[in-house]
């Protein structure tokens, strides 16, 4: 039990295969509406009631919440911050300035001139790199396109996969995470709140009525079963977790079609991530060889599939995925070998830096304190 534990920090897991499927996954959701026009969804939301890529995003955050609870204990605050930061943003700059400065001179209707020269273009990078204030249109590009809305329409869940960071650092901060007994309460205080939420009809009507809570609101539950997979997690890959992944699923199979049914169906999906996640199968572990290039895939596949749209009109989903998978995978093997391996390599480094910048400064503003002191003494 120790030695796996202990595996938990290391790479011997199959969490990096785990991602990539899961940003494919939503490659292949977001192929329909792009190549058939909004409202066109895979055949799995029927059964479901959400698309495959609603289950790669919630894959992403189970995994994430497992993640980086770990990082956080691991590091001081000031280290997790810079470990985030350049986890997130050198790879998002890059995708926007790619967009704006290739992808866009190259579909826009407007001329080169008008194109570049249009607000639009101008806060296109500002906007997406705030997270929260997204702009998903450049002027003029994909304007023909099916789903002319969005020229990346997967940036949406960035914001709240920062904002879920946020649940890390506060449970860090007071403490909770260091005792078992207090992090069990909080899970307590979460779940009533959660579900309490959903019974309450005001509270679930307003949620219903501002969309950016009800996001964040649904994407809290898988973060933080991942967070909880960490705490517990000398019972990962135990007769308890199979015994407990069966009864969610059945406890999902019982409530299908019910309002419940989506959290049961989560909560045993993330389950079998972590299962899988450790499951001992050398050739899973085999990518292992590769990097990360799940964030990739996820960043680039958007535009990629829009440009597929915009040069064959017509195109069926199938073939669309066809064309855009190996275009998106190349992208992200650049972004990973060039961008964002470099970046996280950098972590270090900077956050040792910033670090010793604010040590430095409050040392000078300490002496110069002192300085007052004595000269008022000397007075």
């Amino acid at each position: 039990m120790t030695d796996f534990v202990n595996k938990v920090g290391g790479r011997d897991n199959n969490f990096n295969l785990l991602r990539v499927i899961a940003a494919a996954a939503v490659l292949v959701s977001h192929a329909y509406p792009i190549s058939l026009g909004p409202g066109a969804v895979e055949p799995l939301s029927a059964c479901l009631s959400m698309t495959l890529g609603g289950l790669g995003v919630i894959s992403f955050f189970v995994i994430s919440g497992f993640f980086i609870s770990q990082s956080f204990e691991n590091n001081s605050v000031l280290r997790f911050c810079m470990a985030r930061l350049l986890r997130i943003y050198p790879g998002l700059l890059v995708v926007l300035l790619f967009t704006v400065l290739v992808i866009g001179p190259l579909f826009t209707r407007l001329s080169i001139r008008d194109y570049l020269t249009d607000a639009n273009t101008i806060s296109y990078v500002p906007h997406n790199l705030s997270l929260k204030w997204l702009q998903y249109d450049l002027p003029g590009v994909f304007a023909t396109n099916p789903y002319p809305a969005a020229i990346n329409g997967s940036l949406w869940s960035l914001f709240y996969e920062v904002a879920c960071y946020g649940i890390v650092v506060a449970v860090g901060a007071l403490g909770i995470s260091r005792r078992r007994w207090w992090f069990c309460a909080f899970l307590s205080i979460y779940a009533s709140a959660y579900f309490g939420s959903k019974l309450f009809s005001p509270v679930h009507n307003y949620l219903l009525e501002h969309t950016a809570f009800m996001a964040l609101h649904g994407l809290t539950w898988p973060f933080v079963l991942g967070m909880a997979a960490y705490h517990f997690r000398q019972f990962l890959v135990t007769p308890l977790h199979l015994f407990m992944c069966a009864g969610a699923g059945c406890v999902a199979l019982l409530s299908y079609r019910s309002p419940f049914f989506h959290d049961a169906f989560v909560l045993f999906w993330s389950l079998l991530i972590f299962y899988v996640g450790y499951l001992s199968f050398k050739p899973l572990k085999m990518y292992n060889r590769c990097g990360d290039y799940s964030y990739g895939v996820y960043i680039y596949a958007f535009p990629c599939e829009q440009i597929g749209a915009a040069l064959w009109p017509g195109i069926s989903p199938v073939v669309l995925m066809a064309v855009s998978l190996p275009a998106t995978l190349a992208f992200a093997v650049l972004s990973w070998h060039f961008i964002e391996r470099r970046a996280l390599a950098f972590r270090a480094n900077a956050a040792a830096w910033l670090e010793y910048s604010l040590s430095f400064t409050t040392r000078a503003g300490l002496n110069v304190s002192d300085t007052r002191v004595d000269s008022t003494k000397l007075g």
